[in-house]
């Protein structure tokens, strides 16, 4: 213990005594380990789905493949409203229990005149049992009755005034300031980890009154199924569900001819198996440990370069009765020390700019590093230590004690140059790779989205007097420059169903009401034909004419739907956007519809400022509801909030890896300046020019920079690549780009040889040769 003690203090009076160069170390790990650990954080977080939940491994969701515009494939995690009743009531040996929600998105609700905007779902009783969420107060048996609603921990928060969760209950929220619902209960606050999040729960009896959720159509429900032993229970429900499936639809599959079928797939599998997830998690991983090695390696170069100077005192201690493995503690423990310092402000720094991260990582920090996420913030500390601690140990600890006598002198450089090596290839790589997400993100924001969405404002809002009375009231608004309603939002990607086109052609598309009038006040250019003018008219977009096999003229051909009815070809519009550029462009059909509730208003400008008027109005105009105008071109931006967020995770990690490796690079020439001055003087004694000298000294890194950045280059066109495969539009990078990012390194490496280099370059020859 006191041995140990005395290498403790020794350690730390080393440090002091260098703490120009352990400095640069801390600095160096600091950034590494910053960057490193919140990428790996999040690597973790988004493995961790749904493992808040209750035994999460019994949990599995119900996918229909074949159905309407689904692909006979692996299919997507909806079914029926009546689905998990059924699977409760005819396999109770193998389901323990099983519930049906659908998901509603951001609600409005007033608590008084407080506005509040909330994640919600509807749901049965069966939600909260199924899922192992705990209900703080109330009783689940209550989400059945339609005038009630449950909340979570956060919203009772805000609804109560206080910490109480039940002083919540007995309240009333209004729902769009006109449907009230009474709070029955509080739930436990759900986890980031979640594709499925939500903050109120409204009774699924409220869509079953309405009509909603039958057998054989409206497949807008997920159902979450519990299962007693999933080992067995899966296979055996799968095998029995057709046969159960005839009892309650006798022509079920017969609608569109396709093999509709239903399989079950772990709950916590969903997110990973987003192909986007998985392509994040390696990009996001591959950053990661490129930082984490390069700031380690910046660590190792700059400790062996010490080498000559720290011999002679390893040769004392050795004399003086230190083994091998002291040493090598000694040197474990200086790297443990500094490895301390720079974690103690990496938890600083993430405290300091808490907002910034939760921000970019879409997740809270308490969400981040928990006990079972910690894992891989630890792996990366773990692996930053085997690399900064154990390397230059064993290289400090075979210094032969003879060292004590004699001057040490390390003239062999080329342990050395791998480092490097590894510090310029990763520079290369993360810039190269930022450039890829700064293109793809400027595409994604200034593509041509097949409509015009500058100063439009939209607002889902029932006018009473119907559709001529709204169009009337918004035309006369002096801020407002046309009108035009639908159905939905333009960019929620639609309804969809199936059409028979004729000649036995099937096209499952993606349908939305117009009124006349709202593709060109859209900006929606007609092909062919005309706009909609009344009911039974329907304008296709170019996809559709293709799938339906027209190759004639389109206009006056007819669809028809399952049950009949036949609709009219007025015109033809370009493909336009209505889903981001993650997904595929599908057929879209517009049908003329008045009535639509959801209103386009094109302002004047300027456009905030008469955003701002036109709510005013319509909070005098419509006191007792909630008529929010909120602008299209925002809801459009936060289609890519996830990108922009990536792009400012890359951001970080390249301005890091490029300070970390300069870093490096300066070490690397001060250390070569000290090793080589006097052959440097003696170059000049013999005629040779300042130019020459810096020449000479950067012609030695240019032959590491040049393969590790043609290296690095290589490996973000390989990655960035890789990245771009998740989206279905894409910016086809030039690959000058990427050269152009080459060459600023380059220029940027050599600037700082030559900065750092020329006083030697240019000093009295005979004041090095007399310092040496």
């Amino acid at each position: 213990m006191r041995q140990t003690m005395k290498q403790i203090y020794y350690v730390i009076q080393t440090l002091l005594r260098g703490r120009g160069s352990n400095v640069i170390k801390t600095v160096s790990l600091t950034l590494g380990l910053f960057v490193g650990i919140l990428l790996f954080a999040r690597v973790a977080f988004e493995l961790s789905y749904y493992n808040f939940l209750h035994r999460p491994a019994e949990l599995y969701v119900a996918y229909l493949s074949g159905f309407e515009e689904m692909s006979e494939g692996k299919g997507a995690p909806y079914t029926f409203g009546p689905f998990s009743a059924a699977v409760r009531e005819n396999f109770p040996e193998e389901v323990e229990d099983a519930t049906i929600l659908r998901e509603k998105g951001e609600s409005v609700y007033y608590c008084g005149d407080t506005r509040l905007s909330e994640r919600t779902v509807y749901a049965d009783e069966h939600l909260f049992p199924t899922l192992g969420i705990g209900v703080l107060a109330g009783k689940p048996g209550e989400l059945s009755d339609p005038n009630a609603i449950f909340v979570s921990r956060a919203l009772a928060s805000k609804v109560a005034g206080s910490g109480n969760p039940a002083d919540a209950v007995g309240k009333v929220l209004y729902a769009d300031r006109k449907t009230p619902f009474n709070i029955r209960g509080v739930f436990e606050d759900m986890g980031d980890n979640t594709d499925i999040a939500f903050d109120a729960v409204i009774p699924m009896a409220v869509l079953w009154n309405a009509g909603r959720g039958g057998w054989g159509y409206d497949i807008s429900y997920r159902s979450i199924v519990r299962f007693r032993n999933p080992s067995s229970g899966v296979k055996a429900v799968e095998g029995r569900l057709p046969d159960m499936l005839k009892r309650y639809i006798p022509d079920f599959g017969k609608k569109t001819g396709r093999n509709i079928t239903f399989a079950f797939h772990p709950l916590e599998r969903m997110h990973f198996d987003n192909s986007a997830v998985r392509t994040m998690i390696v990009v996001m991983s591959v950053l990661a440990f490129g930082i984490l090695l390069v700031a380690a390696f910046n660590y190792v170069l700059i400790s062996v370069s010490s080498l000559a100077k720290r011999a002679k005192a390893i040769g004392v201690h050795k004399c003086s009765g230190a083994t091998d493995g002291d040493v090598l503690r000694m040197f474990l423990m200086e790297a443990f020390l500094i490895l301390l310092v720079s974690l103690g402000l990496v938890a600083l720094l993430m405290w300091q700019f808490r907002d910034f991260i939760e921000d970019m990582a879409s997740a809270r920090l308490s969400s981040l590093f928990t006990w079972q996420t910690v894992w891989a913030p630890a792996l990366a500390v773990g692996l930053v230590f085997a690399l900064t601690g154990v390397l230059p140990a064993l290289l400090f600890a075979s210094v032969p004690v003879t060292q004590v006598f004699k001057r040490y002198s390390e003239r062999k450089t080329s342990w050395k140059r791998p480092l490097l090596f590894i510090q310029f290839a990763g520079m290369a790589f993360v810039s190269g790779f930022l450039v890829f997400v700064l293109w793809q993100y400027r595409m994604v924001m200034t593509k041509d989205v097949g409509y015009n969405p500058d100063r439009v404002a939209t607002c889902w809002f029932k006018f009473g007097g119907g559709h001529d009375n709204a169009a009337a009231f918004f035309r006369n608004l002096p801020m407002v420059e046309s009108y035009g309603a639908a159905n939905q939002l333009i960019c929620s990607g639609y309804s969809g169903d199936t059409f028979d086109a004729g000649d036995n052609r099937k096209v499952d598309t993606r349908i939305e009401w117009v009124d006349p009038g709202f593709v060109s006040m859209m900006g929606i250019r007609l092909l062919k034909g005309r706009d909609v003018a009344a009911e039974g008219e329907i304008l296709v977009s170019e996809e559709f004419v293709r799938q339906a096999g027209w190759t004639g003229d389109p206009i006056g051909r007819q669809v028809s739907y399952y049950d009949g009815s036949k609709m009219t070809v007025a015109g033809v519009v370009p493909d336009y956007s209505i889903r981001s550029a993650y997904e595929s462009q599908l057929p879209i059909m517009l049908i003329a519809a008045r009535g639509s509730m959801h209103h386009y208003l094109r302002l004047k400008e300027p456009f905030d400022e008469n955003l701002r008027k036109l709510n005013e109005v319509m909070k005098e105009a419509f006191p007792a509801d909630d008529a929010v105008f909120v602008s299209l071109r925002g809801r459009l931006d936060r289609q890519y909030s996830g990108i922009a967020r990536f792009r400012n995770a890359v951001w970080l990690a390249s301005v890091s890896i490029l300070l970390i490796a300069l870093m490096g690079l300066l070490g690397y020439v001060n250390d070569e300046i000290r090793l080589r001055s006097k052959e440097i003087a003696i170059r000049k004694v013999n005629g040779a020019q300042a130019s020459e000298v810096l020449a000479m000294l950067a012609k030695e890194v240019w032959r590491v920079a040049v393969p590790a950045l043609c290296i690095g280059i290589a490996a973000s066109w390989a990655v960035g690549a890789k990245w771009l495969e998740q989206f279905n539009e894409y910016a086809y990078l030039d690959v000058r780009a990427l050269v152009y990012v080459a060459l600023g390194i380059w220029a940027a490496i050599t600037g700082c040889v030559l900065i750092r280099a020329g006083r030697i370059a240019s000093d009295d020859p005979v004041r090095s040769i007399r310092m040496e």
